[in-house]
């Protein structure tokens, strides 16, 4: 407690968004939090979202992902629980989408992993990240179709952590056409997963 005071003397916490003062590390000040675009219950039959991912929710997101701000994935977490809309129910094990080794190099964590252990601390519901593993890197393509094609067999399952006859909750930061999604709920499926769902920090949306 008096490390953290006298740290918070000489490094104040700041907004992750605007970098204005705030009382708690990882806490987006009143201003940004307004700003968020908050979605409510499930935008698909087993699949949540928090936030649609807009300039706000970004910068959260590539802080995390980037920016080794770590402490923003328990904030993340708490509006991810708060949006599951009944995706958590029933839940056996959550998963966080995995990385490829040579990003997890560059990253040093994986920033799925690190939301689907914030969110095991406030449901309750076990975290493997070991469920399914990320065989092969993918380039980062433009269109939706090039996005489907590049993650076809990108992932495997992990025999040494079955799943069979387990519902399965995917956590990932944002999820745009949802091919990366598709993909592994389809390998889990194969290795005997019931059920995948998804829950995510951040949802695309398009622009009407």
């Amino acid at each position: 407690m008096f490390f953290d005071t006298l740290l918070n003397a000489f490094f104040p916490p700041v907004c992750p968004v605007c970098a204005k003062r705030v009382i708690v590390s990882g806490a987006l000040c009143a201003d940004c939090f307004s700003r968020l675009q908050f979605l409510s219950g499930t935008f698909a039959e087993g699949r949540a979202a928090a936030v649609v991912y807009d300039d706000v929710s970004k910068k959260l997101i590539l802080g995390l992902k980037y920016g080794d701000r770590t402490e923003l994935a328990g904030l993340m977490a708490r509006l991810m629980v708060n949006a599951s809309g009944g995706v958590l129910d029933g839940a056996d094990v959550l998963t966080g989408v995995p990385v490829h080794w040579k990003r997890l190099l560059v990253r040093k964590y994986n920033q799925a992993d690190l939301l689907a252990f914030a969110v095991t601390r406030l449901c309750g519901v076990p975290t493997d990240p070991m469920l399914i593993r990320r065989v092969k890197s993918t380039p980062k393509q433009g269109t939706r179709r090039d996005r489907f094609e590049n993650v076809r067999d990108a992932f495997a399952a992990d025999p040494e952590h079955p799943v069979k006859g387990k519902v399965v909750v995917l956590i990932d930061d944002v999820v745009t056409t949802g091919a990366t999604a598709e993909s592994c709920g389809r390998v889990l499926i194969k290795a005997g997963a019931k059920e995948v769902r998804l829950l995510t920090f951040a949802k695309a949306v398009e622009k009407a």
